[in-house]
């Protein structure tokens, strides 16, 4: 017991208004840029990806870290010089992510990968080789959804209960985290994929390296206690420490809750954190990166402590570095979202 008690003695300390203030300045929040493609690309690339099923929430994301944001600048990193790739990454998120980290990225997903060939197993009347052989017949694409079912329903009958809709945004899905086929464009029934090798010039190969996650996450997101970045990354709390003692990272006592780990060369950067009411008021979609990465959100103050206890809402208004509304639909420019609601306003405490 003396001994445990020495080492949490030994935490470096520091105050809750640091840690908010180190993650508003690290996730892009506190000062914003002005935005360009390179800006948008060395962002997503900072944040370790952005989640994507809808592409309103990631322009609303950027335009709250960039100033003069525009979706041009994103629609040229991601279909002209293809900085930015568009793939599913943990847990089965939609996400883009920075090319330099994609078989990172696809190579964590390899837990999802499996999931998604036991359910095709189980609903297919053929195996998993069988479906890479018919749809490499649609590459080097581009092809859509509707491609891929009329290409499988001239080889197999469906044998499970899932719906064929399921079935075969599945079988996209799988050859996907296997490093296969890439989005190329379009939005849902729209959405076209084809080959990556096609798209990038080269294959794109899985690999496992959860060290280079941990250091991008704790980069943007940090201090965070243990659970929360196995949760984020998908990865084993063992692995977690494990990678944690690779990147020689410093656990240090946050005042009021849990301590958080954080890059042993960040540590000074944390202490002269500035105050996170510096921050500018800003609105942030469901989904935005600053929630993802904190499936609890307990660090962030009474706002998001009780968006937490009372279930997901569209997104979050923020005033002086804390949240003071949910359920808001931000404005930005790009596709048109749905009208300005709010839904829940959180009073001071």
């Amino acid at each position: 017991m003396s001994s445990t008690n020495a080492t949490i003695r030994a935490m470096p300390k520091i105050t809750v208004a640091q840690a908010q203030g180190f993650l508003l300045m690290r996730s892009g929040l506190l000062r914003p840029v002005k935005s360009s493609p390179e800006a948008v690309s060395n962002l997503i690339r900072r944040l370790g990806g952005i989640r994507a099923e809808k592409m309103e929430w990631v322009h609303a994301s950027l335009a709250a870290r960039l100033g003069g944001y525009r979706a041009e600048h994103l629609e040229h990193s991601l279909l002209g010089d293809r900085q930015l790739l568009r793939l599913w990454g943990v847990r089965g998120a939609e996400l883009i992510v920075h090319r330099d980290d994609a078989a990172a990225q696809v190579g964590a997903a390899d837990q999802e990968a499996i999931g998604w060939s036991r359910f095709l197993d189980a609903n297919l009347s053929i195996d998993a080789g069988r479906r890479r052989e018919i749809l490499e017949t649609v590459m080097p694409g581009p092809f859509s959804r509707s491609d891929v079912t009329r290409k499988f329903e001239r080889y197999l009958h469906l044998t499970g209960k899932a719906p064929p809709s399921s079935v075969h945004q599945t079988i996209i899905k799988e050859a996907g985290a296997r490093g296969q086929l890439i989005w190329c464009g379009g939005e849902g029934t729209s959405a076209r994929y084809c080959s990556t090798t096609s798209w990038l010039g080269e294959p794109l190969t899985p690999v496992n390296n959860p060290i280079h996650l941990l250091e991008v996450y704790l980069s943007a997101f940090g201090p965070a206690p243990l659970q929360e970045a196995a949760v984020c990354l998908g990865l084993t709390a063992q692995a977690t420490r494990s990678a944690l003692h690779e990147l020689d990272a410093v656990e240090v006592e946050i005042e009021g809750a849990r301590p958080g780990w954080v890059l042993s060369q960040d540590l000074a950067a944390l202490r002269k954190a500035p105050d996170p009411k510096e921050a500018p008021a800003f609105a942030l979609p469901e989904q935005d990166p600053i929630l993802t990465a904190w499936p609890s959100r307990e660090r962030l103050g009474p706002g998001l402590t009780a968006l937490a206890q009372g279930g997901e809402a569209s997104g979050t208004v923020w005033i002086d570095g804390r949240v003071i509304a949910t359920g808001y639909h931000p404005a930005v420019p790009g596709p048109p979202l749905n009208g300005p609601t709010m839904s829940r306003v959180i009073q001071p405490p």
